[in-house]
C-alpha cells in the first residue's frame, strides 16, 4: 500500500513539473512574439499614417508624393529694346551698363528683349524709366524715345513630384522660399527706385537662401525628383546672387545699383523659365 501511494506521488510530481515547464515555454513564446510584433507594428505617436507617404520598395526610406504650386506674380519690366539676335541684345545691354544703367537680356519670346529693371509696382517702373532714359538717350535709345514699361503676369504653376521624403520636402521648401524671395526682392527694388526707406531684411534673406542652396547641393536626387531638384537649385542659386547684389546696392553706390539690377533681371528670367520647364 505504501509503495502504491509513493508511486502515485512520484507520478503527480512528474506531471506537475511537466505542466510548469509547458507553461514556461508558452509564456516565453508569448513574450517573444509580442516583442517582435510590437517592433513590426511600431508607428509614430498618434498612430495615424502620414498622408501621401508609402514604404519604399527597398525598405530603407519613405517615399512621398506632393503637389507644388507657386504663387502668381505681376511684374513691371522696363524695356530698352527688342532684338532678333542674342548678339545684338547683349550689345545693347552692355552699352546700357557702360552708361551706368543696369541691364540684362531675358529669354526670347521670340525676340530677345533687354530690360533695365523689374519692379512690383507700376509707379516704381515709371520712376526707373524716367531716371534711366536720359542716361541712354542718343546712344542706346533714340533721344525722343521713352523706355517702355511692359506688364507681365507670371501665372501660378503646379506640378507633382514623388521621391524620398527628405528630398521632396527640401525641394518643396525651396519653391516656397523662392516665391517669398521674389516678392521681397521686388519690394526692395521698388523702394530703391522710389527713394523710399527699405523694409526688406536682405541680409537675413540672403543667409536663409544660402543655407537652402547648400542643402540642395548636398542632395543626390532620386530619378522622380531630378528635374524639380535641378530647377529648384538653379532658381535658389540665382536668387542668392540677386540677394547678395541687392545687399551691395543698398548702400546707394550707382555702380552696385546697376549690377544689382542686372543680377535681379537674370534671376527673374531663370525663375520664369524653370517654372515653365516644370509645368509647361
Amino acid at each position: 500500500m505504501r509503495r502504491s501511494r509513493l508511486g502515485q506521488s512520484k507520478g503527480l510530481g512528474s506531471k506537475l513539473i511537466f505542466v510548469l515547464v509547458a507553461l514556461a515555454f508558452v509564456g516565453s513564446g508569448y513574450l517573444i512574439g509580442r516583442y517582435f510584433l510590437s517592433a513590426l507594428l511600431d508607428r509614430p505617436a498618434g498612430g495615424e499614417p502620414v498622408s501621401g507617404q508609402r514604404p519604399d520598395p527597398s525598405g530603407s526610406t519613405t517615399t512621398t508624393t506632393v503637389q507644388i504650386q507657386t504663387k502668381p506674380v505681376t511684374l513691371y519690366r522696363v524695356q530698352i529694346g527688342a532684338f532678333s539676335t542674342s548678339e545684338n541684345a547683349e550689345n545693347a545691354a552692355q552699352a546700357a551698363i557702360a552708361k551706368g544703367v543696369g541691364a540684362a537680356v531675358m529669354s526670347p519670346d521670340p525676340l530677345y528683349k533687354v530690360y533695365c529693371g523689374i519692379t512690383g509696382s507700376k509707379e516704381a517702373a515709371n520712376k526707373l524709366a524716367q531716371t534711366a532714359q536720359p542716361k541712354l538717350a542718343g546712344s542706346v535709345v533714340a533721344k525722343d524715345d521713352n523706355l517702355y514699361v511692359a506688364t507681365t503676369e507670371v501665372a501660378s504653376r503646379s506640378f507633382t513630384i514623388t521621391g524620398p521624403t527628405a528630398q521632396v520636402e527640401a525641394i518643396q521648401n525651396a519653391f516656397v522660399k523662392a516665391d517669398t524671395a521674389v516678392q521681397s526682392l521686388l519690394a526692395f527694388w521698388d523702394a530703391q527706385y522710389l527713394g523710399k526707406e527699405n523694409q526688406v531684411q536682405i541680409s537675413s534673406m540672403e543667409s536663409e537662401l544660402s543655407a537652402l542652396k547648400t542643402e540642395l547641393e548636398g542632395i543626390t536626387p532620386d530619378a522622380g525628383v531630378k528635374a524639380a531638384h535641378s530647377g529648384a537649385l538653379r532658381i535658389i542659386s540665382d536668387l542668392v546672387a540677386a540677394a547678395q547684389a541687392a545687399k551691395e546696392a543698398a548702400g546707394g553706390d550707382s555702380s552696385k545699383v546697376a549690377l544689382g539690377t542686372s543680377t535681379f533681371v537674370k534671376s527673374i528670367d531663370s525663375y520664369i523659365q524653370e517654372l515653365k520647364n516644370l509645368s509647361p
